[in-house]
């Protein structure tokens, strides 16, 4: 496909899932009222509605298109597909549209006015930039920013990752794999649509579908760049920790565990595959990621899935576990 980040229209891919909820509505109406106030106008939003079980909803959304039909498309899922697999409907929509780049949004976060003009700059301006990503600022459900010291240890992980030593450059897989776990808000991030469209988010997997498909982004050809000056407002309702969080419930941690492994190897297949590691590296890179995983589950205080990451390390190479753990200062005993 041709791609004219210059002049091209922007895609906002918005999945969208909504229950008989009248604060979910308000929060799509905010979401959507960000992207309508965006200062660069070369937009379209494609929702997709991940068959909400509320008639209501889906009807709320179909008006939405109809009202707007140059510049909002609907398009409505005959059965759930979680939100991964919503994704990348919009994603195929913005492909066959020819639409050179695309900027996630979840349907209750809100976009700083002017994330399209800044991204769309940083495609122009470098060619080989795959990814465009922000910080965020957490907010509740009545709009007030949540403070430090109430927010969830794991959203605070992230947060403090961009204070120091973010992601950027070639290979961000190995930097989010092995020193963030987690880096780039799936609302506030941006990619070609060629990646996106060759690199689809995993379908039917109901939590952390956006790491899996970070590293593997970051495993292409390709840089990801970093830019605070754009945040996003993401979320949380007070008293859950993220949306994911609190359908999931208990069960949370293992399934994120299980979805981040995956999408460590398939990222690691595809790095090794294109050279840009060598296979040798390839023992060394598991036991640092599997170390940073169970670093990331003492911060959600489930120490029992964080010694399973460490024995999956020692299996690799205990020497080389022993000495990362002493080097992280982690005193985590064995099983």
């Amino acid at each position: 496909m041709k791609e004219d980040f210059k002049n091209g229209t922007a895609t906002f891919v918005i999945p969208h899932w909504r229950c008989d909820n009248e604060a979910t509505r308000i929060y799509f109406d905010k979401a959507i009222n960000s992207v309508k106030r965006q200062t660069d106008p070369n937009w379209h939003i494609v929702v997709i509605d991940d068959c909400s079980p509320c008639i209501e909803a889906r009807e709320y959304a179909q008006k939405l298109g109809a009202e707007n039909p140059d510049q909002v498309t609907v398009i409505c899922l005959e059965k759930n597909m979680g939100p991964g697999g919503a994704r990348n409907e919009g994603i195929r929509y913005a492909y066959e549209h020819e639409s050179p780049f695309i900027l996630f949004l979840d349907a209750d976060d809100v976009c700083d006015e002017r994330r399209l003009e800044v991204v769309r700059k940083h495609f122009i301006e470098n060619p080989i930039v795959n990814v465009v990503y922000s910080t965020f600022r957490v907010i509740d459900e009545d709009d007030q920013f949540v403070k430090d010291e109430d927010i969830a240890p794991s959203i605070y992980e992230t947060l403090e990752g961009h204070k120091h030593n973010v992601v950027e450059g070639e290979n961000a897989w190995i930097s989010i794999a092995t020193e963030k776990n987690y880096t780039n808000l799936t609302s506030s991030t941006a990619v070609k649509t060629t990646i996106a469209y060759t690199t689809p988010f995993p379908e039917m997997v109901k939590c952390s579908e956006d790491a899996h498909t970070w590293m593997r982004y970051g495993a292409r050809r390709g840089v990801f760049i970093y830019d605070e000056t754009i945040p996003s407002l993401y979320r949380i309702p007070r008293n859950t920790e993220s949306n994911s969080r609190a359908i999931i419930g208990n069960d949370f941690c293992a399934m994120k565990v299980e979805v981040d492994e995956d999408g460590f190897m398939e990222a690691m297949k595809i790095a090794i595959s294109n050279g840009n590691i060598d296979r040798s590296e390839k023992n060394e890179l598991s036991v640092l990621f599997y170390i940073k995983l169970a670093e990331s589950m003492i911060y959600a205080n489930r120490k029992d899935i964080a010694l399973l990451q460490v024995e999956k390390a020692k299996k690799i190479s205990k020497e080389l576990t022993e000495k990362v753990l002493k080097q992280k200062k982690l005193a985590i005993p064995a099983i």
